[in-house]
């Protein structure tokens, strides 16, 4: 098989056009990264078990692709459901991450991989920062992306600390980007740029997002 993916525990191999094997080490800090991932909506093909307690599962996928691949399939703008996948999947991930005092400062398309071009997982650990007193201490030079938060975007030196909600931010941009193909403008009101979208759950999921006050942003879908 072609090994595509190897880091942190986390394998990624092709055997054939239609078949991928996602193989993860779920212990220690890597099992924070993967708690509460809806694996039940994949195809497990081999689970080792000391007790009741995890320590290896393989899942087989039709596909396997970035989320830039699958951006590229439909023509750069992504339909609403998926953008909801998107949502949920991802977000799910960063929450879980907080409960053990763990933040992501932005997400990029490349980090993010579908399986079977429905399920999205946020696969690059090397972002992992300890939230301290709900603040991100950024220690190194990061390459600029369009998917930055406000707080990151203004980051004159470092070390520098930001809030823990700007992956939150970056979630809503990366959003936007996907479904509309086109970069978020942070010099226009929110909801003038995603007017379209009025009344639906993604709409006031995105307001909440992007909001620039930290102390008012947050991920909730209702």
């Amino acid at each position: 098989m072609k090994l595509v993916y190897n880091k942190n525990n986390t394998k990624l191999q092709q055997k054939s056009k239609n078949q991928w094997f996602l193989s993860v080490e779920w212990e220690g800090e890597n099992r924070k990264f993967w708690l509460n991932f809806p694996f039940h909506l994949l195809k497990i093909v081999e689970q080792k078990k000391e007790g009741d307690l995890i320590k290896k599962f393989t899942i087989k996928a039709d596909s396997i692709i970035t989320l830039k691949e699958l951006l590229k399939k439909h023509k750069n703008k992504m339909p609403y459901e998926l953008c909801m996948e998107l949502l949920y999947n991802i977000g799910n991930q960063i929450q879980t991450l907080e409960r053990f005092y763990l933040g992501i400062p932005y997400v990029d398309l490349d980090d993010i991989v579908v399986i079977d071009e429905k399920t999205f997982l946020f696969l690059n650990s090397d972002k992992l920062i300890d939230i301290k007193s709900q603040q991100l201490e950024i220690v190194q030079p990061i390459k600029k992306s369009m998917f930055f938060s406000p707080e990151l975007q203004e980051i004159k030196k470092i070390p520098a600390e930001i809030s823990y909600k700007s992956s939150f931010y970056s979630l809503g941009s990366l959003i936007v980007f996907c479904y509309y193909n086109k970069e978020l403008d942070m010099n226009t009101e929110i909801d003038i740029q995603i007017r379209s979208l009025y009344t639906s759950k993604l709409y006031w999921s995105l307001l909440r997002l992007l909001e620039k006050d930290t102390s008012k942003r947050h991920y909730l879908i209702i």
